[in-house]
């Protein structure tokens, strides 16, 4: 039986950029062309273009994928160096960004502006929590304070796996089905968004991302990664016209199965496209990437920049955008990260001076 806790496939980065690229559309053709209705157009492109929302499930999946590896494989990680590794990777730039977006948008009356004595609920990761903060300031942050919850409780479950008897997936479908119990009271009961942009909405989706680790275990079978594309697509075509409370209540979920499932295939097959050098380096940066371009945007639309049309639009925002997540990167992320390796180092040796980092 294999065993894979870090995987050195530069695929992984590539995924990861690709998905940060298809989210930075979605936002901008929300402030663009969706809002430009031409004569004789369906609402076709706008439902496709509208379920790239699903690269952020990827994310997540992604996520419980990388963490979870040491677990699933069988052993413990030292989490005094987990704890400092997750803190170093996240909390320098998402505070940088936290600071560029609030001193962009004070005093400006803009819908996103928030009051200084709010600040405090972003920088401890708890603006979802409280109407007056939630889904403010930078918009994509959301799904950071989701990301920061399951890093605490991730030691927990990893407790669970190694306790488990076999098959260590049952651990996982516990998770997932409390998640959907979870979903589906907040759906008939119409629990506000406070309550359900937290960590059990999204449970079901970052374990299947665990449950992937667990299965990358071992080689998977022939065109699993092929299923899990189609099954990521059908879950497009369900939610792209509306799904009721169903839909609401499983949220995702298909797609995040399928999402396991690529990674799994991923894990063993490297992609010549995906491990190019552009998209290595667009992953590497995708974070900032993630974390600036609505601030891009917001600057451009105060300052009367902001083209009508997607493609013009496109061509001011990812050149700067992408100029700060470089910035971003190898100014504030790297030194940290290092920085976060010297604290608690590793007492393994390295195998290689990169790896796919979640």
């Amino acid at each position: 039986m294999a065993r894979i806790t870090r995987p050195r496939y530069e695929s992984f980065d590539g995924m990861r950029g690709l998905a940060c690229i298809l989210i930075v559309c979605l936002h901008v053709w929300m402030y663009t062309d969706a809002n430009w209705p031409r004569p004789g157009r369906t609402d076709l492109l706008d439902r496709v273009v509208g379920e790239f929302r699903i690269a952020l499930m990827f994310f997540f999946v992604l996520s419980g994928f990388l963490l979870a590896l040491p677990w699933a494989a069988g052993r413990t990680p030292n989490l005094r160096r987990y704890a400092a590794r997750r803190f170093a990777r996240v909390a320098p730039g998402y505070w940088l960004a936290v600071a560029g977006s609030f001193l962009l948008l004070a005093g400006t009356g803009h819908g996103r502006e928030v009051a200084a004595h709010d600040l405090p609920k972003f920088i401890f990761f708890i603006p979802n929590l409280f109407e007056e903060t939630r889904n403010l300031l930078d918009p994509p942050m959301w799904s950071l304070h989701v990301e920061v919850s399951f890093y605490i409780v991730l030691p927990l479950i990893g407790f669970a796996l190694l306790r488990a008897k076999r098959p260590l997936l049952s651990v996982c479908a516990v998770l997932i089905a409390a998640g959907l119990v979870w979903t589906t009271i907040g759906t008939l009961e119409a629990w506000p968004p406070e309550v359900t942009w937290t960590l059990p909405s999204y449970i079901g989706v970052l374990t299947c991302g665990i449950g992937a680790a667990v299965l990358a275990q071992r080689h998977p079978p022939r065109f699993i990664g092929t299923a899990g594309v189609l099954i990521v697509l059908a879950n497009s075509v369900w939610h792209s016209n509306g799904t009721g409370d169903v839909g609401h209540a499983v949220g995702d979920l298909p797609a995040a199965v399928g999402f396991g499932l690529i990674l799994w295939s991923m894990a063993y097959r490297e992609s010549r496209i995906l491990a190019s050098r552009f998209m290595v380096w667009t992953g590497t940066v995708s974070f900032g990437v993630y974390l600036w371009h609505m601030p891009v945007l917001f600057w451009l639309g105060l300052n009367e920049r902001l083209p009508e049309r997607f493609v013009p639009a496109a061509l001011w925002i990812f050149p700067i955008t992408f100029a700060l997540a470089a910035l971003s990167w190898y100014f504030v992320e790297r030194p940290a990260m290092r920085l976060g390796d010297k604290v608690v180092p590793s007492r393994s040796p390295r195998r290689s001076p990169r790896a796919a980092e979640s």
